[in-house]
């Protein structure tokens, strides 16, 4: 695997412009200060390098950290729905141990794991340690695979090909992260969510779903933004019963057809509505391209989804990103 090559990232905290007694404690605090939640729970007192760098990257963020030997441990804060993240941790020095949900893996060079932020998570770095972390919406990722709050802290092995196409996409990110402008950042984004699929782990997870799920869940992509898309139009493109289809649908997912065509529908509204690319468009027009025919009954529903109207969700956005 390619050694990362952080010369294009922006620090945010760097050890070697310290103090060597105030090391630990500054290390300690800046941390803190930017994943908030975040505490160093053991380190040197007096470590040799530690260094963070960022780079945005649309709706989530990019970091690079090189640190010594450390223990952190992380609690949620209650953040909100558009400041939640699951995190794609990939390991390019050393060796790291990674404990969450009653799961634990050791991450060493080309492997991967992911965390999820809404819960508490631990990490062991075992010894000199490089990591390339990818925050990514929760949202945009569960609404694509369900199944990964199932795989935190989990294994997703460097030797694999799917993992090696994914560390090599987000390694050639990582040298161009700064000078992509915001629209790219956010398809860079989208097709990293949509490569995820590669890996082991999940790929495994796709091929356990009943193939008239899956088919179902392909037929209803390809068809959101038809307004008058129905649960039965979908059951008869595969050739089944509406009440079969709907029975293994929730056996897989734990929602309906008609469940599942409003979860995508709402789940790609506000993923329009947080795209630069969508900026000049009215509320109303993102609701019509994701298949809603009345703007007004789409506010309330994804007021109910989201616990915020269509434009709070977007200022919010906007905020968050700036």
């Amino acid at each position: 695997m390619e050694t990362a090559n952080l010369e294009g990232m922006s620090p945010m905290l760097d050890l070697a412009q310290v103090e060597w007694e105030r090391r630990a404690d500054m290390w300690s605090s800046g941390a803190t200060s930017i994943f908030p939640g975040l505490s160093v729970q053991t380190m040197a007192p007096r470590p040799e390098i530690g260094l963070i760098q960022h780079s945005r990257m649309g709706p989530g963020a990019l970091f690079a950290i090189a640190s010594a030997p450390a223990e952190v441990a992380y609690v949620p804060r209650g953040q909100a729905e558009t400041s939640q993240f699951i995190t794609m941790m990939l390991q390019t020095q050393g060796t790291t141990i990674a404990h969450q949900r009653q799961r634990q893996c050791e991450l060493t060079r080309g492997d991967i794991c992911f965390i999820d932020e809404r819960h508490p998570f631990r990490l062991i770095g075992v010894d000199y340690s490089e990591l390339l972390l990818l925050r990514m919406p929760r949202t945009l990722v569960v609404s694509r695979f369900p199944e990964m709050e199932h795989l935190v802290a989990t294994l997703i092995p460097g030797r694999d090909p799917g993992t090696t196409l994914l560390s090599h996409t987000l390694l050639q990110l990582l040298q161009v992260a700064n000078d992509l402008r915001e629209a790219q950042q956010h398809a860079a984004m989208n097709a990293i969510v949509h490569l995820l699929g590669a890996t082991s782990g999940l790929a495994v997870e796709l091929e356990s779903m009943p193939w008239r799920v899956q088919k179902a869940l392909d037929f209803i992509e390809l068809n959101l933004p038809i307004p008058g898309l129905t649960a039965e139009q979908v059951a008869q493109a595969q050739h089944i019963s509406r009440r079969r289809l709907d029975q293994l649908m929730r056996d897989a997912l734990g929602l309906s057809i008609t469940g599942q065509i409003w979860s995508r529908r709402l789940q790609r509204a506000a993923d329009d509505l947080r795209d630069p690319r969508w900026a000049s468009a009215s509320i109303s027009q993102v609701a019509f391209a994701n298949g809603f025919e009345d703007p007004a009954h789409f506010a309330r529903a994804f007021k109910r989804r989201f616990e915020a109207t269509p434009g709070q969700w977007r200022s919010l956005a906007r905020t968050v990103t700036h």
